[in-house]
């Protein structure tokens, strides 16, 4: 019953409030990968037929992106690009969570 009361309090899933602090997380994930990953701006921006500034601006939350090149960016880092936003609770407080849904492992029968 908690569960419910809370994330009835949550903005829904469209909301613009809602769709700005996901575009800070995907914003925040690529760019821990391109520097763990130790990649070039300049390459991926080449890759990605858009100016430097755009891109480090995309990854700085200062900008967006579109969904096809935010979608083309996370394939070519190797980054799941499918999730589900679902309600969730972080120290009591209600919250979106994004899942990434599983990653399928095929097991060879021997």
């Amino acid at each position: 019953m908690q569960t419910m009361t809370q994330s009835a309090s949550l903005p829904p899933s469209d909301s613009p409030l809602t769709k700005v602090f996901l575009g800070q997380y995907v914003s925040s994930l690529t760019q821990e990968t391109i520097v763990y990953l130790k990649l070039s701006y300049s390459g991926l921006a080449q890759q990605m037929s858009i100016p430097e500034m755009v891109l480090r601006d995309a990854t700085e939350g200062k900008m967006g992106l579109t969904r096809g090149q935010w979608v083309k960016l996370g394939q070519i880092l190797g980054l799941a690009t499918t999730y589900d936003l679902r309600p969730g609770e972080r120290n009591g407080a209600p919250c979106w969570e994004i899942c990434f849904l599983p990653v399928r492992v095929s097991v060879d029968e021997t």
